[in-house]
């Protein structure tokens, strides 16, 4: 973020917080959602302030997170969108715990991943049925048959419910919904290709995107709580560690498989 953060910002309480938020026009912000910004992970714990020995002040948030606070919700009100998930805006927090030191420290992290992985392939039944309709409208060819098109749907539709992929029923119904003709005795299977950005994109490509969307969910380095493991607090420590010398794409993303293009 800023370079200038510690001369711009100064530490404040939740109230403080708030204020800021009515100050760009985010009128709901309220304590209660600044308390459930930090169990979420968005930010840091409040750090005790004793300033007189019959008691303390509230508790404050340091100026690294009390601008995080800020910049959060101005991304959030630029986005085009009317409705930004949490579980978008956490993807930033665990950003920038891959790649700076002084923003968000490991216990933040450790709740922003736990919200991230409870998140992961979170869709209502009527979200899924939509998305697996487009994508076989995608991939069908214009002679596939109503039963063709209801086999592949059908697979989809219980490997997004489950998580689950079965690659031999999946590869058998998006083989014959995408090349819908029976194969010549004797000759091998002619299957068609759709276009795409760097050459032909046959039905396997789709099923690999699956299969590794798959792959990645199950292996996402956390435990049941889904805090990180060690394997996590590793890709960390690899990672860069300045915003001067990170040139790659660390966001943690939820993979979408997708049809190409027709």
């Amino acid at each position: 973020m800023n370079g200038n953060r510690a001369t711009r910002w100064g530490e404040g309480t939740s109230a403080d917080l708030v204020a800021d938020a009515h100050a760009l026009g985010v009128m709901k912000a309220s304590p209660r959602m600044v308390t459930s910004w930090v169990e979420d992970g968005m930010l840091a714990s409040p750090e005790p302030r004793k300033t007189s020995a019959h008691g303390s002040d509230p508790r404050v948030f340091p100026p690294e997170q009390r601008e995080l606070f800020t910049r959060l919700l101005e991304a959030r009100e630029r986005s085009p969108l009317g409705r930004i998930p949490q579980r978008s805006l956490i993807r930033v927090v665990l950003y920038l715990w891959l790649i700076d030191d002084t923003i968000v420290l490991t216990p933040q992290a450790r709740r922003a991943w736990r919200t991230h992985a409870r998140a992961t392939g979170q869709t209502t039944a009527v979200r899924r049925s939509e998305n697996v309709r487009a994508i076989v409208e995608q991939l069908a060819h214009p002679s596939a048959t109503f039963k063709q098109r209801r086999a592949a749907q059908l697979a989809l539709e219980e490997g997004e419910r489950t998580g689950r992929i079965d690659i031999d029923r999946l590869t058998a119904v998006l083989t014959e919904l995408y090349s819908p003709w029976p194969a010549q005795p004797g000759l091998p299977r002619i299957e068609r290709a759709l276009a795409g950005p760097f050459g032909p994109v046959p039905v396997q490509h789709h099923i690999a995107m699956w299969k590794a969307r798959e792959q990645t969910i199950r292996r996402l380095p956390c435990r049941g709580d889904g805090t990180p493991q060690t394997g996590a607090l590793t890709a960390r420590g690899r990672s860069p560690t300045s915003w001067s010398n990170f040139s790659g794409n660390a966001v943690p993303v939820r993979c979408h498989w997708t049809a190409a293009p027709a």
